[in-house]
């Protein structure tokens, strides 16, 4: 049976019974209006609370709210610098595809271009491609695609990939024959290595489609708006050990939380969008460590899986 609707009143003498107190009852009772009960209480009461359905004593929803905030944030730093690693991963593909293939205008939409243990991923590529095209070149206003068909008789992949999802491209990486995608996983291995101030690393294809798995799991996540406290991908990603010991994390352990995600997008970023984005973070954690008082804020961040030795390193110099 479903559950029985309840008016914002309704709502608000629910969560006193449940020993929730409130600062400002009328801004409270707008909040749950505007952002849905489900959505705050359900999803971020869950820290504050004691035993069933009953919260700690001295919890206040305002602490609720900051959690809610919380997550907000952390989807947005994340999303600002996917969508950079986004950026990256399409020109640097574009270059070594179209650099391989330069004998066609549409070198792409040739089946006989990608790896052919791959065909059952090629073919649906090659057509979700040509639907770009398509649309594109129909569409009444300007735009490159249409521009590059008139002007240079064919579209490259560096215009093409503009176009393409987050999605697509890393479909199109793991279609890449191998000698192309290990030029590939070489640009972002001197990437880390930088990061890392070495020069031995060197990433594998292997580990590049890993990453970029769990980075398209959580992309598609925050751009959906779904809570971020919590969540765990689906695969591990592989381990490198002059990475993941950088934060004393042995090669057993399981790696699908948020913070494993954090840690191997330093091998899409440069040096300093890295310590960017570390500092972001830190400072959102900084802040809610000020603003929960009820519990300990550690209980939030190891839903995130990050850890109270990687706060108290601080903030990254640049």
């Amino acid at each position: 049976m479903a559950k029985p609707f309840k008016t914002i009143d309704e709502q608000y003498k629910l969560l006193c019974s449940r020993n929730l107190t409130f600062s400002k009852i009328d801004d409270a009772k707008q909040f749950l209006l505007t952002n849905n009960y489900y959505n705050v209480v359900n999803c971020y009461g869950k820290f504050f609370i004691d035993h069933g359905d009953i919260f700690i004593d001295g919890t206040n929803f305002d602490e609720l709210t900051c959690v809610h905030y919380f997550d907000k944030e952390i989807k947005n730093i994340f999303f600002k610098y996917i969508i950079e690693i986004e950026k990256r991963l399409k020109s640097i593909i574009a270059y070594y595809f179209s650099e391989a293939h330069q004998d066609n205008a549409y070198p792409y939409l040739y089946a006989n271009n990608f790896n052919s243990n791959n065909i059952l991923k090629v073919a649906p590529l090659i057509s979700s491609i040509s639907n770009i095209i398509k649309k594109y070149s129909y569409n009444p206003m300007s735009n490159s695609i249409k521009h590059y068909i008139k002007v240079h008789k064919g579209v490259p992949l560096w215009v093409i990939s503009n176009y393409m999802s987050f999605g697509q491209i890393v479909l199109f990486y793991k279609c890449m024959k191998i000698q192309e995608q290990n030029k590939v996983a070489k640009e972002f291995s001197l990437l880390l290595n930088n990061s890392l101030g070495r020069n031995d690393i060197k990433l594998q294809v292997k580990h590049i489609i890993s990453y970029l798995d769990n980075l398209l799991e959580i992309r598609n996540l925050v751009a959906h708006n779904n809570r971020v406290l919590g969540y765990t991908c689906k695969q591990n990603t592989l381990y490198i050990k002059e990475l993941h010991s950088q934060h004393n994390l042995m090669p057993n352990a399981p790696r699908q939380s948020i913070f494993d995600v954090f840690i191997i997008m330093r091998c899409f970023l440069d040096k300093n969008q890295y310590i960017e984005l570390h500092n972001a973070l830190y400072k959102r954690i900084k802040n809610l460590k000020k603003d929960i008082k009820t519990i300990d804020s550690n209980k939030i961040l190891d839903s995130l899986g990050f850890t109270e030795s990687w706060y108290d390193d601080g903030k990254m110099q640049l």
